[in-house]
């Protein structure tokens, strides 16, 4: 029987091969779970308290299963085991909240009786030793204090001291009977949407779909100076906006581009650096926003549509930012695209095929791709379009599947054998995301219990108040005070959670001195984003520095210097927020476009000493000024910034002339 498992599963994932039986468990979990939201998503057959319920259960259960899994795998049998025993816990509150809900929602639901309490105190504790194993301690640390806070928080001197919160309420606001915290709107956020999203991801990759994304953008950008290192950001800046993880992101595209980059020629650490910087401007990239996009519509009201087209010029000005910094390395330090190129082929997947060819055979990837903008751009609800951009992906490599084993292209001609070897892409897909998904649904739950009491103290309102009074009603003030904030309080979270916080603590004073609510929280959500690659933790830039091989202090600098526009777009969206297309046409939002883009070419020229060709000191020092005079809201400053750059321009073309007509050595020998 466990040669059998080990056969099966190793067939699914082939890590899995070793530790078959709890591999066995993890996939039948983590399959069913992808099917049960597939099935609700569609037909609605539960309601909303009862599929939150077995939407963080079950993301429970496959967590501590993978954990198992994991430490099976590493010789850990008690680590295991007790991953096990938790495993078996998590069905406890799934059975009885889901057979217990009529009474919870009726007959009890504020006055709960101790089953009630136990069982909400069970799950609190089986979601928090959760998170503590796969994310580290600090999030259920905050999550523990955020509780004790409300609890004590008579205690708590100054502007934070609230009357506390009675024991059995403060049990009963984390799940049951109430339906908060674990169980709150964020919850259903991420069983409704942010679940099926994941799942797409998961197809994406086990239909092939990250080897074309780099395989495509290899094609698109491989030819230019820099050109593997600009598809390694292509590639991750596409993958990353699917991925809702910067440290994912880094992990899955930096494997092939950071080695690709440093045979290119460039150092470790500016390799780390460019992989970490190409993640995380992947998590601010339409049409998702690393998933985080689904999260504003919800917590703010704006339509998704909105959203999104408020964050495609941004994304395009932090990648240009990034390209031409890229370039203009290469130039500096002298490295050849040739070169590059060749090396490409020993680690970009399906560089022995044309690109016409590749793009053939992952057009319905493409297609998949395709509805589900169409869908949401077209206002349908984002977990139904992502459902029947799922179900086109599946449905779509099948049939190429069939048809590939009908033609015998793969070995003999077999259509059934294509269709099986489909169903099991298909199986491995959902798994993937079903395991990806449940990772995030653990964190959102826990974060809930922080947005939870924070709401319920008036913490947060009581915070928009002191950093107000800190700040003395100046925005110019308030907006440095709500960074820092921003990217403390995003130490160490993924993107989606970490906005999550951020939106409750740090828009809502922008918003009481007058920011538009979309422009306050585009700052927050980048400023929460960017704490990802900011040291003293930069979680990105730590992986990306151990695939490198390179420093995490250098790579961590390397990256925030790359990643200037994302320090500086959130203060252009509430300054001017024509950029993000409120209350502007579109042509005076291209033009302010193009004005932060001049801007951004002249601040990275400055910062790398090189425009069209090396410039002197003065005109790096120069440059600085005409940035930051484009960067500013006003007319005259716009003109005073162009002029100056155009003059260090019209002389950079001249030196650039001059130096191509000089003869070479080899010429003058």
């Amino acid at each position: 029987m466990s040669g059998f498992l080990a056969r099966a599963v190793g067939r699914i994932e082939p890590r899995f091969s070793a530790t078959p039986r709890t591999a066995a468990l993890l996939c039948a979990v983590a399959l069913f779970m992808a099917l049960l939201h597939v099935w609700q998503t569609w037909a609605f057959v539960l309601p909303s308290g009862q599929f939150k319920n077995i939407h963080l259960c079950l993301a429970l259960v496959v967590g501590y299963l993978a954990l198992a899994n994991g430490d099976a795998g590493k010789g850990r049998t008690l680590s295991s085991g007790i991953a096990l025993v938790l495993a078996a816990a998590c069905f406890v509150p799934l059975l009885y909240i889901h057979l217990e809900y009529d009474a919870l929602v009726t007959t009890r639901p504020f006055f709960p009786n101790g089953a009630d309490l136990a069982v909400a105190s069970l799950l609190l504790v089986l979601a928090l030793v959760a998170v503590w194993r796969e994310w580290g301690a600090s999030i259920p640390i905050i999550a523990a204090l955020a509780m004790l806070y409300a609890y004590w928080g008579n205690l708590v001197p100054g502007f934070a001291n609230h009357a506390g919160i009675g024991l059995q309420r403060l049990v009963a606001t984390t799940s049951i009977p109430y339906f908060r915290g674990l169980l709150g709107g964020l919850t259903e956020v991420s069983a409704s949407t942010i679940f099926l999203f994941m799942l797409l991801a998961g197809l994406l990759k086990a239909t092939g779909g990250l080897d074309y994304i780099m395989r495509a953008a290899f094609g698109l950008v491989g030819g230019l100076r820099a050109g593997p290192a600009q598809a390694a950001i292509v590639s991750s800046g596409f993958f990353g906006s699917i991925s809702g993880s910067i440290m994912a992101n880094v992990a899955s595209t930096g494997a092939f581009t950071i080695p690709l980059m440093k045979r290119s020629g460039f150092s470790p650490h500016f390799a780390g650096a460019v992989e970490a910087t190409a993640s995380a401007g992947g998590q601010v990239t339409p049409p998702k926003l690393g998933l985080t996009a689904f999260l504003i519509v919800g917590i703010t009201g704006i339509s998704y549509a909105e959203v999104m087209v408020a964050t495609v010029f941004p994304a395009i000005l932090f990648y240009a930012f990034l390209m031409w910094g890229v370039h203009l390395r290469a130039i500096r330090e002298g490295i050849d695209a040739r070169a590059m190129r060749e090396s490409a082929r020993a680690d970009i997947p399906m560089m022995d095929m044309s690109l016409p060819r590749a793009t053939l055979l992952h057009a319905h990837l493409i297609f998949s791709v395709g509805v589900l903008v169409a869908l949401l751009v077209g206002g349908m609800p984002a977990g139904m379009a992502a459902l029947y951009a799922n179900i086109a992906i599946v449905g779509s490599e099948l049939v190429k599947r069939v048809a590939v084993g009908a033609a015998g292209l793969n070995g003999p001609r077999s259509p059934v054998r294509g269709l099986t070897d489909g169903l099991v892409v298909v199986a491995r897909g959902l798994i993937y995301g079903a395991r990806s998904g449940a990772s995030v649904a653990i964190i959102i739950a826990v974060i809930s219990i922080m947005v939870e009491f924070v709401v319920v103290t008036g913490f947060a309102q009581k915070l928009s108040y002191a950093m107000l009074e800190m700040s003395g009603g100046r925005l110019w003030l308030l907006l440095p005070l709500s960074a820092l904030a921003c990217l403390a309080f995003g130490i160490g979270l993924p993107t989606s959670a970490a906005y999550i916080l951020v939106a409750l603590l740090g828009a809502p004073a922008m918003v009481q001195l007058g920011v538009p609510l979309l422009a306050a929280h585009l700052f927050v959500f980048y400023y929460a984003n960017m704490s990802a690659i900011t040291p003293p933790v930069a979680v990105g830039a730590l992986v990306a520095s151990n695939i490198a091989g390179a420093g995490f202090w250098k790579t961590a600098f390397t990256a925030l210097r790359l990643a200037i526009p994302g320090f500086l777009l959130p203060f252009l969206f509430v300054v001017q927020p024509g950029i993000i297309g409120i209350d502007v046409g579109i042509a005076e939002q291209l033009l302010l476009v193009a004005v932060a883009f001049v801007a951004l070419v002249a601040l990275n020229s400055a910062i790398e000493g090189h425009l069209l060709a090396p410039l002197s000191m003065i005109e790096r020092v120069l440059l600085l000024p005409a940035a930051f005079g484009l960067l500013d809201p006003g007319r005259m400053t716009d003109v005073a910034g162009l002029a100056l750059f155009a003059a260090i321009l019209a002389r950079q073309i001249l030196i650039a002339r001059r130096d191509r007509r000089l003869p070479t050595p080899e010429h003058s020998a």
